[in-house]
């Protein structure tokens, strides 16, 4: 127990956490004479002795939070060693694929030096996704699934490890990741494919083109100030009418209800209970019904070029699925008519004479190509169309 002699205010000296002046103080502690300086606002202490403690508030929170974190720590570790099971970098889905792609693409490179660690908090802000939410939505499912394993065991991590085995061998680098990822996605399907079904592809450019709406939706509400996001009811709207309707009519119909909305005031500032979402679907709704009853033909609104394109619906879209700016002014079923039966010979695709799905294609036409068995060593030839 320290036994204060004499204290003295120092105005020369100031407190390293709340820059206040402190007091020089002269005690004694078990007949062993001490000085140090405690600050006159949060009273921490700085003692000349590294061996003695400060005991304010501030710091014994950091050594409840330094515990909490080794405690974090070792449950980690522990429950590593119990599971060890890490995913194969083919069995993460096509979405999840193209994300890891999306935000590797522009950091890694054969001729620049990068860390061997995704930094979130560096990147976070940059277009990888149509929208923020949509990213955060993204990023959690991958940490939950212990695909993205933070690099330090803390509340607020934000660099994190790719957890995936990669031709059967664990801890990949990044560069060996992001090749084969671009092997898969930029390379026609000649280096091997990144979906199991052809509808799981379908199902992707579904969640893109809805991102996109959204990230339409809120761009035009920010002008206002007025918050919008999207949820479940939006969500399968969105995919009714991209059933019969361009990207782009959409846009125009969400264009002209906000217009609507705003000028009789009926959208709110806070999207508290999904109170703007909501208005905006019921109204859009209206209108394309009206529209089928009357027989109106839609108008198409281009996309915004002022509006980010972000790096995922570019992969998707453009590199791909080998579509055009056409994405946004026709309907879904029309621009995925043109690559359906190739994408479903591709994720069916097996030798026919030894049933390995271990092929190399030797040849690539619009309609046709030949595939080479790297079990059998027999060659075909097959049909697309």
């Amino acid at each position: 127990m320290l036994q204060i002699l004499q204290k003295q205010l120092d105005e020369s000296t100031f407190c390293p956490l709340c820059q206040a002046s402190m007091y020089y103080v002269e005690a004694e502690e078990f007949e062993k004479e001490i000085h140090f300086h405690q600050c006159s606002h949060c009273h921490h202490q700085v003692f000349q002795n590294e061996q003695l403690t400060c005991h304010c508030e501030t710091c014994q929170n950091k050594r409840k939070k330094l515990m909490k974190e080794t405690r974090q720590q070792e449950a980690r570790k522990y429950s590593k060693k119990k599971d060890n099971f890490e995913f194969g970098l083919n069995q993460l889905s096509f979405l999840h694929k193209l994300f890891l792609l999306s935000i590797l693409d522009n950091q890694v490179h054969e001729n620049t030096t990068h860390q061997e660690f995704i930094d979130w908090e560096v990147i976070k802000y940059h277009p990888i996704t149509p929208n923020y939410y949509f990213q955060s939505q993204l990023l959690n499912q991958l940490i939950k699934d212990n695909i993205l394993t933070p690099k330090d065991f803390s509340d607020d991590a934000h660099q994190y490890y790719i957890n995936v085995r990669l031709d059967g061998y664990s801890e990949p680098s990044l560069f060996s990741i992001t090749t084969q990822l671009r092997h898969w996605f930029y390379e026609n399907l000649s280096l091997g494919i990144p979906f199991k079904t052809a509808e799981e592809v379908k199902n992707t450019l579904y969640v893109l083109l809805y991102q996109e709406i959204v990230q339409f939706t809120q761009h035009y509400c920010r002008t206002w100030g007025i918050q919008i996001s999207g949820n479940k009811n939006f969500q399968a709207f969105c995919y009714r009418l991209l059933d019969t309707l361009a990207v782009g009519q959409i846009f125009y119909l969400i264009q002209t209800a906000l217009e609507y909305l705003h000028k009789k005031k009926a959208l709110q500032v806070r999207n508290d209970n999904f109170i703007n979402t909501n208005i905006l679907k019921k109204t859009v709704q209206q209108y394309r019904e009206r529209a089928l009853a009357e027989k109106w033909e839609t108008s198409t609104l281009p996309r915004p070029p002022n509006i980010p394109f972000s790096r995922m619906s570019e992969i998707l879209f453009y590199r791909f699925l080998g579509y055009d700016e056409n994405i946004f002014f026709q309907p879904v079923w029309k621009s995925w008519k043109k690559i359906e039966s190739r994408l479903n010979f591709y994720s069916q695709k097996r030798c026919m004479y030894c049933g390995s799905n271990e092929l190399t294609v030797d040849y690539d036409a619009e309609s046709y190509v030949t595939l080479f068995c790297r079990s059998c060593k027999h060659q075909d030839h097959y049909f697309t169309q």
